[in-house]
């Protein structure tokens, strides 16, 4: 029997993955947007159990290939329960190629290019990591918890390290009027740094009651769907990436497109244009809602 406690969230591309759960909650949790952990303290799992369920894992001979660390941030982790977490799935679970997890900059940041570099042997590979905008004030207004130069300093570590990562970006996170800038912003670090997969999703006020309150403060204006739809057209024709799956197939996309970058810029670009024509001008010019794909 696996132990599994409070709620347990993974990225679309870990649905074939073994959830180990190593801890709960955030360490962060502080996102105005974000309410997946808000009521679920952030705790480290006992080891004991943890172990327990990586033997249990391996005497049932299963044929998982990869497996992705439950919690909120499991990189925050020290180091050494770390490589103690991937000493065991190695031994325990031979089958597995990659050890994945969500990652935040700070905890990223916390390790030596040393010990990134040891992880990375050890199999830790595609960290999911929310970026979220390549603004500094919507860091800072959004609560994220670092800057853009430290966005940069942690993900080119990871390169160094030989650390794959996805990036998840919020198109209309920076609010009404400024979705080029924050498109032109996103493009600069995501070229920068050359992530081998994008997650893009759009910004929902209902996603937190927080972020909800500052639009109902009138501190925080929502962008509006069309200005989401050409945020997400700017990034792309900004962008100048080698070798990127770009993933906007999120339940919360309005608009769901997905494929290669650079090959398949055009086709993205153009399939989004052709979207303004199919909804309707009072949704077009108003905050964005629960919706179909168009």
């Amino acid at each position: 029997m696996m132990h599994y406690t409070g709620r347990a969230f993974r990225p679309p591309f870990e649905e074939n993955s073994l959830l180990l759960q190593v801890s709960t909650g955030c360490s962060h949790n502080k996102c105005a947007f974000c309410s997946m952990y808000r009521d679920e303290p952030f705790a480290p799992s006992p080891m004991e159990d943890v172990e327990s369920d990586i033997k249990f894992i391996g005497r049932n001979r299963t044929l998982f290939k990869r497996v992705f660390l439950v919690g909120g941030d499991p990189f925050v982790l020290p180091f050494e329960r770390l490589k103690r977490i991937g000493e065991l799935i190695n031994e325990h679970i031979p089958r597995i190629e990659v050890i994945g997890c969500y990652a935040t900059i700070p905890s990223i940041l916390r390790k030596t290019p040393e010990q990134l570099r040891e992880l990375a042997k050890l199999g830790y590979s595609n960290l999911n990591i929310g970026l979220e905008s390549g603004l500094d004030d919507v860091l800072s207004f959004m609560n994220k918890g670092f800057t853009v130069a430290e966005a940069r300093e942690a993900l080119l570590r990871l390169n160094d390290a030989g650390i794959s990562y996805t990036l998840n970006l919020i198109h209309g996170v920076a609010g009404a009027g400024r979705g080029l800038e924050n498109a032109l912003a996103d493009a600069a670090i995501v070229n920068e740094v050359q992530p081998k997969l994008i997650i893009v999703t759009v910004l929902y006020v209902t996603w937190c009651e927080e972020l909800a309150a500052l639009v109902e403060r009138g501190e925080f204006t929502p962008a509006t769907l069309r200005e989401d739809i050409e945020e997400e057209m700017a990034f792309l024709r900004a962008t100048d990436l080698t070798d990127t799956f770009f993933f906007g197939m999120h339940e919360v996309c309005p608009v769901r497109v997905n494929g290669f970058l650079p090959a398949d810029r055009d086709f993205l670009v153009g399939e989004l244009e052709a979207s303004l024509a199919r909804f309707p001008e009072h949704q077009l010019d108003s905050p964005i809602r629960e919706l179909r794909q168009a």
